[in-house]
């Protein structure tokens, strides 16, 4: 069994592993990333970078890689609810580093950020599987390719392979889950000029339903449903059900000229919506980050933003710790602080947009009525993620019947 050593040992391959590979080699760390997938494939998700995000990528150096390679720039939000529109948020006026949003292809994105983080000098074994976990003061990790058993060293094992980490497993976390109460389900649109290149969101809140639109590519939209667990008989699943789909659009209030010459294409799936977590995701010397550590509600499109900042805190304790052991310790206590931030934040979203009834209904009046007379009242989500004040009061001003 061959044996090789890394300062930084990344196990997955996507946005969070490419990211933090780039931008740890471009710092000067030896650093390798293993990939199980040989080409990545749509998962129906993580088409959205925030505004906040926005702030992030730039920080790690690929907001202007994203958009010269593959990257939509989403400039706004339109949203209707019960039919009606609400003004036109722009992005640039109207969030606190004046950003916009990216939009893409997911599988595109993964492809462009591993290729950076080789150029940056990061070494990435694709086809690659993670065995067995030692870890330790200085940990290891065995690794499966091409039919081989290599044991690799490194300073410090970083779990970036997403929900359901195998890293985790093996590591023996164990993971907290909220109560589902939405599901999300997606697919693509072809010939989709009459969409506007907006984040595009309606809401039909009495009934529980939702939707969202946005731009991947030129001609291309992806499409999400959003729904409450209590609305809809039945999950939406393949092309089957591309028409039963397109129906509840229409109910929802998208208008027909968006819709008319759109094709639909690719995998319809649905999953749930709902928060999974590792309190505290670091154990002798190995560490998670990304969806990896936890996964916020993807009805809210944060997923990505989110990821992004738990590159950069990782990054930032890395390069100012000699210690990577207390570096990484640190970055976990900053990441349970931000993701529960933003989790509490996201289920307020929840109850107040999807709840069902006549009670719910009320207390939606209610609270659009207070968004339009105080706008700062509301977490902004979109425009500054976790970092939106929150008190308990305000959740019981906006809940309490």
């Amino acid at each position: 069994m061959a044996s090789n050593q890394y300062d930084l040992l990344i196990v997955g391959g996507g946005i969070a592993g490419s990211t933090l590979a780039r931008a740890m080699a471009l710092s000067g760390a030896h650093v390798l990333v293993v990939e199980k997938e040989r080409s990545f494939t749509d998962r129906i998700r993580g088409e959205i970078i925030m505004p906040w995000g926005s702030v992030e990528a730039a920080s790690l150096g690929i907001y202007d890689i994203l958009l010269a390679g593959c990257a939509n720039e989403v400039a706004g939000e339109r949203f209707w609810a019960n039919g009606a529109e609400a003004p036109y948020r722009e992005f640039r006026t109207s969030t606190p580093h004046n950003t916009c949003g990216l939009s893409f292809y997911h599988p595109e994105m993964q492809e462009l950020l591993l290729a950076q983080a080789m150029a940056a000098g990061a070494e990435v074994w694709r086809g690659a599987s993670v065995g067995a976990v030692y870890p330790g003061s200085r940990p290891s990790a065995e690794i499966a390719i091409a039919a081989r058993l290599k044991r690799v060293d490194a300073r410090l094992i970083v779990g970036a392979d997403g929900r359901g980490s195998h890293l985790a497993s093996l590591l023996g976390f164990g993971r907290s889950k909220d109560e589902t109460e939405l599901f999300i389900g997606g697919f693509q649109l072809a010939n989709c000029n009459a969409i506007p290149n907006a984040l595009n969101f309606f809401l039909r809140g009495e009934h529980g339903l939702g939707a969202i639109i946005i731009r991947t590519r030129a001609e291309n939209c992806r499409a999400y449903l959003l729904h409450h667990k209590d609305a809809l008989p039945r999950r939406l699943s393949g092309a089957r059900d591309y028409a039963a789909a397109l129906d509840r659009f229409r109910a929802i209030g998208i208008p027909e000229q968006w819709l008319k010459d759109a094709a639909p294409h690719g995998i319809l799936a649905s999953f749930e919506g709902a928060h999974r977590w590792i309190d505290q995701p670091p154990r002798d010397g190995c560490v998670l980050i990304g969806d990896a550590a936890g996964t916020s509600d993807p009805v809210w499109g944060n997923g990505l933003s989110r990821t992004l900042r738990d590159v950069r805190l990782l990054r930032d304790r890395l390069l100012a710790d000699r210690d990577w052991h207390r570096g990484a310790a640190a970055y976990a206590a900053d990441h349970d602080d931000h993701f529960q931030r933003l989790r509490r934040a996201e289920r307020l979203s929840t109850a107040l947009f999807f709840s069902m009834g006549a009670a719910a209904e009320r207390r939606r009046e209610r609270a659009f009525a207070l968004f339009e007379r105080y706008p700062g009242l509301y977490p902004d989500t979109m425009g500054v993620g976790p970092d939106a004040p929150l008190s308990d009061e305000t959740i019981r001003l906006f809940l309490d019947d």
